[in-house]
């Protein structure tokens, strides 16, 4: 099946059908709209509205809607090949398939195709929604499509396992810098462990938060201890966020260090920044880093940028696995609870890491805390001595920072 989503689309009527016999409409309208279409191209119509209007009224973003019609178009091919539904259109299939139905699906997909646990509970939750929030709820016009609801009891998954989490160590993320003979790719991929970035907020860090940033970093300090000024070793940098509630973004001010905003700092300053920088009225709006052609960078860049580097890592045999960019972050969560200088407990952390990432409850946050073995062998020295966050990503400037010439084009 094939989903297509349109959001804000222009649309010239004078095309339409219903002109055939004399001019009848001739706007142009905005559309927004969701279809799915089976295998011979037909629109899958309940599906179809469903997904039109979460995007409409903002409960689900265009890129989400596509996975929620992807995920539906599996369960309904599969059911599609039973005997029962053989010969039922999709819509037929929605309002009759059963509990039972919906749940030796998952089976199949455990037991045949080998999906993990997590997989499933993410298709589970679309089809819930379906269910929940459109074919057994009526709405201003029309009423529920559907009487019983096979999701009224929840989910009908099991909990998915929690496996433990394995973040980009120093020594990976050293690897991944080492792999880019461009100083413009590695201080990002340091930024984006150091920030704790989703690969969704990479283009949207501007060339003001990170101003505002070092202005915080020039600030002078008095220590409880001491009688000097000081610089702070962190600073917080603004970031606008993923995973709001629909379309927007959810704001937060990530810990960043000091030698990280240094090092973008000089980047700013080349002339390779500033030749693309000229396109923007103001730094609120510049964007902190450029792709090759000077443009913001976008998830699937960040994505292939980093299975491009994890390539060269891995052949090079200075890393022995892929880093995906998901892996930054958690390795971002991993430098905070493992940092001496974040707090003298673990709640003092935990509650760093939990504002640092963004999360809502430190519930989500406590999946980092259960540290493998072999993590504590990375992150702790020979010494015994564990070292900062912020020493860590100056000794890592210190040693894979390249000069941007002139004719550089990366």
């Amino acid at each position: 099946m094939k989903v297509v989503v349109r959001e804000k689309q222009m649309l010239d009527l004078g095309g339409s059908m219903l002109n055939e016999d004399g001019p009848t409409v001739a706007d142009q309208v905005s559309v927004t709209a969701v279809g799915l279409f089976d295998s011979e191209e037909r629109l899958v119509p309940l599906v179809s509205e469903y997904l039109t209007f979460a995007v409409r009224s903002a409960n689900l973003a265009a890129l989400s809607a596509e996975t929620y019609g992807r995920n539906i178009g599996y369960l309904l091919e599969h059911l599609k090949d039973t005997p029962t539904f053989k010969s039922s259109s999709y819509d037929e299939i929605l309002l009759a398939v059963t509990q039972h139905g919906i749940q030796r699906y998952f089976t199949n997909l455990r037991e045949v195709d080998g999906l993990t646990s997590t997989t499933i509970r993410n298709r589970d939750a679309c089809y819930m929604a379906l269910f929940n929030d459109f074919l057994c709820v009526g709405g201003k016009h029309r009423s529920a499509v559907r009487e019983d609801n096979p999701y009224a009891g929840g989910f009908l998954s099991p909990p998915p396992k929690k496996d433990l989490v394995y973040p980009c160590s120093m020594q990976e993320l050293k690897a991944l810098i080492e792999s880019s003979s461009s100083e413009r790719e590695r201080c990002l991929i340091q930024t984006v462990f150091d920030a704790g970035l989703r690969r969704s907020e990479v283009g949207r860090v501007t060339l003001g938060a990170v101003n505002r940033a070092l202005a915080f970093a020039q600030a002078n300090f008095v220590a409880d201890d001491a009688e000097d000024w000081v610089h702070p070793d962190y600073c917080p940098l603004y970031i606008d966020g993923s995973k709001g509630r629909g379309k927007e973004f959810k704001p937060r001010y990530s810990i960043v260090s000091r030698p990280v905003l240094e090092r973008i700092r000089r980047y700013h300053a080349s002339p390779l920044f500033r030749k693309h920088a000229r396109r923007y009225e103001t730094a609120d709006v510049t964007p902190c880093f450029f792709n090759s052609e000077g443009r913001p960078f976008n998830p699937d860049a960040v994505s292939k940028l980093l299975e491009r580097l994890s390539k060269r890592a891995v052949k090079s045999k200075r890393a022995e696995r892929m880093v995906s960019p998901h892996k930054l972050r958690h390795g971002h969560a991993y430098a905070i609870l493992t940092s001496p200088d974040f707090g003298d407990n673990y709640l003092d952390k935990l509650l760093m890491a939990q504002k640092s990432l963004g999360h809502k409850q430190t519930s989500t946050t406590e999946t980092y805390t259960e540290l493998p073995q072999e993590v504590f062998h990375l992150v702790c020295p020979g010494t015994g001595e564990i070292s900062t966050k912020a020493k860590n990503m100056a000794d890592l400037a210190a040693q894979a920072t390249l000069k941007i010439r002139l004719g550089d084009k990366k």
